[in-house]
């Protein structure tokens, strides 16, 4: 008896509860709202990937410099690079950004000699790049970066390269 009733009771409990989450809401839109389109502002405070690509033999990435300075980027290189013949940096004009890099089989390190304020861009130039498997069409190189005044690496995203059918 006492196992009927509280199953009695547990039922008429999922019964009410599920009757309650199931009752639509009455929503009422205001006269000066309906000719109000709904939009996201989205504020990207942070070093971001705005483009990247590939300009006859030159891999580029472009990372927009916001939020703080940054003193260094690392690049992962992906598994189908052979090789590349050097490595360009500029800024937005155009024009060449002062910066060591170093070169490894798996990363490329670029430290700028003096760091890259806020407000600009950085674009990796990897010039004379040669692939191991040319049928790969999609090529994702791994980027982070140190910002001014903060340890450790920030991961800024992936850039992806889409390589363009020839002929």
């Amino acid at each position: 008896m006492k196992g009927l009733i509280f199953g009695s009771l547990s039922a008429l409990i999922l019964t009410t509860s599920a009757a309650a989450v199931a009752t639509p809401v009455k929503y009422q839109q205001s006269n000066s709202d309906t000719h109000t389109v709904s939009q996201i502002a989205l504020s990207v405070n942070v070093p971001h990937i705005t483009n990247s690509g590939v300009r006859n033999d030159t891999h580029f990435i472009r990372v927009a410099v916001v939020g703080m300075s940054i003193q260094d980027l690392m690049i992962s290189l992906p598994s189908q690079m052979e090789s590349f013949n050097k490595v360009r940096i500029v800024d937005q004009s155009g024009q060449e950004i002062a910066a060591k890099t170093e070169t490894s089989k798996e990363r490329v390190s670029i430290t700028f000699d003096q760091p890259v304020n806020s407000g600009g861009s950085v674009e990796v130039q990897f010039i004379g790049v040669q692939r191991r498997v040319p049928i790969e069409k999609i090529l994702l190189y791994g980027v982070t970066a140190k910002r001014v005044g903060l340890n450790g690496d920030i991961p800024i995203g992936t850039a992806r390269i889409d390589i363009p059918d020839k002929g």
